[in-house]
């Protein structure tokens, strides 16, 4: 049983994710933070002796994202042990080593962005599990209340109404002073103690599929160790639009049939139109709703 828990969803911990951090790699990474991560790793995993070159890309990205000051625990070998489940990990998302070694666009990508095979397959299992745990998930009532609350006082000039219907009748509330104070005025503590909170199951969905996709093609070019500078104009190179196609291909987002023509220039449009379209999106921390 305890094997599944990082899989049940909480806002619980949401209060220690940093927002709007500015991505580095982990070239960029102060050395003693690494060493000290390759440490907890390595007591988390002894019997892997490859663990440390496997998850190198990895550690940034965990290390930005927490603030661990604010959570109040170092990072531990028991945390990485819960949360770092590697055989879940391919159980879960189908993704397979042979697979990835054998995508040919994959790995000319990855030479030519100066990667290594390992640390990227990690990466790319680790973000997978993650974000499509998310893929089921719809926001809980609370989080609902909290938005509606927000757009209200966004705006606060526009008429507001509510229809109750009640067996077959509807009351139709068009005070809109009395709706804000309304929504404003419900105790969210007593929300807070029910099962509103934990709720993932009801309401509108959390985040369309596509927008999943953009989150983990996005990260990776963040935080991978590339040579951004090959970037016109702030256009992502060829090598980089290449290997973004090769992620979606892997993870069954691209058809399988044509790998050369998916996953190259002639594909570009499908890589710019993902990007384009969640431009300035908020990318939400992978492990956000499951800590």
């Amino acid at each position: 049983m305890e094997q599944n828990l990082q899989e049940t969803t909480s806002v619980y911990f949401n209060n220690i994710i940093r927002r709007d951090v500015s991505p580095i790699t982990v070239d960029e990474l102060a050395p003693a933070a690494l060493a000290e991560f390759n440490k907890a790793i390595t007591m988390a995993f002894p019997e892997d002796e490859h663990i440390q070159d496997r998850v190198r890309y990895l550690v940034p990205f965990i290390l930005q994202n927490i603030d661990w000051q604010e959570y109040g625990i170092p990072l531990e070998a028991w945390q990485l042990r819960y949360y770092y489940q590697r055989d879940r990990f391919l159980e879960k998302t189908g993704l397979s080593w042979r697979r990835f070694m054998e995508h040919e666009p994959m790995q000319e990508a990855i030479e030519k962005l100066g990667l290594k095979p390992a640390p990227v397959f990690e990466f790319i299992l680790f973000l997978s599990y993650y974000y499509r745990l998310r893929s089921d998930l719809r926001y809980s009532c609370i989080e609902q209340l909290d938005s509606l609350i927000a757009e209200l006082d966004a705006d606060v000039a526009t008429p507001v109404q509510m229809d109750v219907k009640i067996g077959s009748k509807h009351i139709k509330i068009t005070n809109s002073g009395f709706l804000r104070k309304m929504f404003s005025s419900i105790d969210r503590k007593q929300l807070n103690t029910g099962s509103f909170v934990h709720d993932f199951n009801q309401g509108s969905s959390r985040d369309k599929i596509r927008a999943l996709d953009y989150y983990i093609v996005k990260t990776l070019l963040d935080y991978l160790p590339t040579d951004k500078s090959l970037r016109r104009g702030g256009r992502y190179s060829q090598a980089e639009r290449n290997f973004g196609l090769s992620v979606l291909s892997i993870c069954d987002r691209l058809p399988d049939i044509d790998r050369e023509g998916e996953c190259s220039q002639e594909n570009n449009a499908t890589f710019d139109k993902l990007m384009r379209d969640f431009k300035d999106t908020p990318i939400p921390f992978a492990m956000e709703l499951f800590l």
